[in-house]
């Protein structure tokens, strides 16, 4: 039954503008956030840009969030991830928001001030894991082995009660 009212609430709760409700305080709210680990980097040393396989990995992540209503953009300041969003950002006319790795800060945010919002967020292989546990899923891995996994998180608060749910989606660095 939570299933069927989770699923019903993503579906159809976030967007549902105009509906009068007579009990709009009970309207679930829906947060939807898109995880991923920068993009594969030029080298291991200081602070590089990405790589060409990289780039070509960003242009899969702006196609694959073209028709995505994103409200707010987030990376770390790191070259490599500011560029993973940067053109996704561009397209949706968005600044892209400075966070600190490792704070609970950004989690804290999105489930204060981030409610209702379509947000993406880039970080690193030892970041993302403990953001996803931050926001209430987690996964087996504590560093993420490649640059490959595309996280959506839902988050779901209805009646004063929270519900999160997580899907670990995979991109490939080519659009064929």
């Amino acid at each position: 039954m939570l299933r069927c009212l989770i699923m019903f609430a993503f579906f159809f709760g976030a967007g549902a503008e105009g509906a009068a409700s007579p009990k709009s305080e009970n309207r679930p709210q829906v947060t939807t956030v898109f995880i991923v680990r920068h993009a594969e980097k030029e080298s291991e040393s200081g602070d590089p840009p990405l790589s060409s396989k990289g780039i070509a990995r960003v242009r899969v992540l702006q196609w694959m969030l073209r028709d995505v209503d994103l409200d707010v953009v987030y990376a770390t300041d790191y070259k490599r991830t500011r560029k993973t969003v940067e053109s996704v950002a561009s397209q949706h006319r968005l600044d892209i928001r400075i966070y600190a790795p490792g704070t609970s800060q950004l989690a804290d945010s999105i489930r204060n001030e981030g409610k209702g919002q379509t947000i993406l967020i880039a970080g690193h292989s030892n970041t993302v894991p403990i953001l996803l546990k931050q926001l209430g899923v987690e996964i087996s891995d504590t560093i993420l082995p490649g640059y490959d996994d595309l996280f959506v998180v839902t988050l779901i608060s209805i009646d004063g009660k929270k519900h999160a749910s997580l899907h670990r989606l995979h991109y490939t660095g080519r659009i064929d």
